[in-house]
């Protein structure tokens, strides 16, 4: 099968170590999103072509898209204007005509690559480019502009909701990657709505399940905002530090940049041990992941939490949201589920993992086993992969019908 895949792809995410030193620069992508790439990787993997584009706002707008092709691998990364809302030379802010610059360019790249299939990821800029392309792509709901927009009030996420709302009138094949999310969506979709959950790359070697003294407390966090809820966070961890002096915490994420914002709260709140680690790569993360005690997550909302997986693969339990969105049903038996707005609950739940081996090896346990069996990337490649034949089969105008499994959430929230 050809397949196209459109959405956020770094270049240094997605190209091996080899090849990035076959030149001296190379254009860095989209950041943010290291599933998509293992998930193109995954195909070529199983013999499948794969044309996979992306755009990146440090590019030239007058530049021609960059193309690098490898066997069944066509990787081009077009240009984006660097402004929102200000110009761009002659061109508009690219929030303010909704990509059309960005769109236009990918749509061209599907018309000269003609891939068999096309899955989007996120309800933007990319799935509007692949709807053009085709009625029947398959798009992804990686979020939801509007529960976004409640949280972050600015003029950038208002036109990213109207957006969104284009995209699911449009559509007629979604798949969401959590159940939560899928309901959230409900009202604006007429068709079924497929829950295929974020890929984990399940580590072949993982960390033994054995408390670590002084005990290490990870938090992974980008954007310190209102629906990360970081400060709940920290403000436990200063609890803890009454039963634990000299426990860590390394907090990374683009939320804990050094010098900023969680810098000053820590200061001013006297947190002490912290480490601000601040942004790093994606394989350098899940290296300090795999070396804490546990992981806190106290955010009040996610339509999946890739973290938590991330963490569950590596045997470190988690303490995370039980009313946060979708993060209990990624969590399940692999961590404890606590109220994240109060201080002494979240501490008491660390206090708990630190304090009883038994529980603490339990979760751990399950974590591994729960990423395993619903989130591998073989698992969730392969549901892709038979959810791409039936959007390439399906008539002009067809309905969408649902698969087996939990690959069937309806619209409205029920199995079917």
């Amino acid at each position: 099968m050809y397949i196209g895949v459109l959405g956020p792809i770094a270049t240094n995410d997605l190209l091996n170590e080899s090849v990035l030193a076959q030149q001296p620069s190379w254009p860095k992508g989209r950041a943010g999103a290291p599933l998509v790439s293992n998930l193109i990787k995954e195909y070529l993997a199983l013999g499948h072509r794969v044309l996979a584009i992306t755009i990146d706002p440090d590019m030239d707008d007058n530049e021609p898209p960059f193309v690098y092709t490898d066997q069944q691998l066509t990787y081009v990364v077009a240009p984006s204007r660097h402004h929102t809302f200000r110009p761009n030379g002659k061109r508009l802010g690219r929030t303010l005509d909704l990509f059309r610059f960005e769109r236009h360019q990918m749509l061209a790249l599907l018309h000269r690559y003609k891939p068999d299939v096309v899955h989007a990821h996120w309800t933007y800029e990319f799935a509007m480019a692949a709807l053009s392309y085709s009625p029947n792509a398959l798009i992804t709901v990686h979020d939801n502009a509007l529960t976004i927009l409640t949280y972050i009030r600015t003029l950038e996420r208002v036109f990213m909701f109207f957006l969104a709302r284009i995209v699911f009138k449009r559509g007629r094949w979604f798949t969401a990657v959590s159940p939560y999310m899928a309901q959230s969506i409900g009202k604006w979709v007429s068709s079924k709505v497929f829950v295929i959950a974020n890929p984990v790359s399940v580590p072949t070697v993982r960390r033994s399940p054995a408390l670590s003294d002084p005990p290490t407390i990870g938090m992974i966090v980008n954007g310190w905002e209102k629906r990360k809820n970081s400060e709940k966070g920290l403000l436990a961890f200063k609890v803890l530090q009454r039963q634990y002096p000299t426990a860590l915490l390394w907090a990374m994420g683009t939320a804990f940049e050094p010098g900023g914002e969680a810098v000053d709260f820590c200061r001013h709140h006297n947190i002490t041990n912290v480490h601000f680690l601040g942004s790093m790569a994606h394989a350098d993360v899940l290296g300090k992941l795999a070396e804490c005690t546990l992981l806190l997550h106290t955010s009040l909302e996610e339509s999946f939490g890739m973290v938590l997986a991330e963490a569950m693969s590596l045997g470190v339990p988690v303490v995370a949201g039980k009313f946060s969105g979708a993060v209990p049903w990624v969590v399940a038996e692999g961590g404890l589920l606590v109220d994240v707005t109060q201080v002494d609950e979240i501490a008491i739940a660390l206090e708990t993992l630190l304090t009883e081996p038994a529980t603490y090896r339990r979760l751990s346990g399950n974590g591994v086993q729960l990423v395993q069996s619903r989130f591998s990337i073989q698992f969730i490649a392969n549901q892709f992969l038979m959810l791409y034949q039936l959007c390439n089969s399906s008539l002009p105008g067809s309905e969408p019908t649902s698969a087996s499994g939990e690959i069937g959430i309806s619209s409205t929230g029920k199995f079917g």
